[in-house]
């Protein structure tokens, strides 16, 4: 549906100023225009759809060439997107484990929860630079020290290192409401590991 296009685009008029560029002059370019011109009005409405929805606490949008992932608590919301258009809406849901325990601190932690990443093979190209992105973004997801720096080399000059071809179960990731950690499962969920109970340590009797 040519979501990719849809990047940094607030209506329908600026769209189609995306669609004057050089590229699409060309033989397959004005083939490519015509094809998008044909869902103009689908595309219009996901564009009025994100404008309204795309809020903290409401909706999260992720756009990825052809497609666009929308993760939202909120169930009759996701339902709504079936009315904008002839597009194939897949609406999937995240599935919590449970907590594998409590850390105790001795004063008052600053999160509710952490979860660790697991040890595993990077495959996704795109993985580091994008959760790197989802963290800088969010005010709610704190990363642990050695996992913020490990995320600024991958993502700078050093980023060819053998240390970030894979992830390590000792970066974590603070947060305070599980609707964050359902985001956080339905983009990376394959990448996490074990989640705890953050809280201070009873004082003894």
């Amino acid at each position: 549906m040519a979501s990719g296009l849809t990047y940094f685009v607030k209506s329908k008029e600026s769209f189609l100023t995306r669609l004057e560029a050089p590229q699409y002059l060309r033989p397959g370019g004005m083939q490519r225009k015509k094809d998008i011109l044909g869902n103009i009005d689908t595309l219009t409405n996901y564009i009025n759809w994100r404008n309204q929805y795309k809020k903290p606490g409401v909706a999260t949008f992720r756009v990825e060439s052809e497609s666009a992932s929308i993760y939202s608590n909120d169930l009759k919301l996701l339902h709504t997107l079936k009315n904008i258009g002839p597009v194939n809406v897949k609406i999937t849901e995240v599935q919590l484990e449970q907590f594998a325990g409590v850390k105790y601190f001795v004063n008052e932690p600053k999160h509710k929860y952490r979860i660790y990443l697991k040890s595993a093979y990077i495959k996704e190209k795109t993985f580091i630079a994008d959760l790197s992105e989802t963290i800088a973004k969010s005010k709610e997801l704190v990363a642990s020290s050695a996992l913020y720096f490990w995320l600024k080399e991958a993502t700078g000059k050093k980023s060819s290192s053998w240390r970030f071809t894979y992830t390590s179960s000792t970066h974590s990731i603070d947060y305070d409401n599980e609707s964050t950690l359902s985001y956080l499962m339905l983009m990376y969920g394959h990448m996490l590991g074990k989640r705890y109970k953050l809280e201070k340590r009873p004082e003894p009797v």
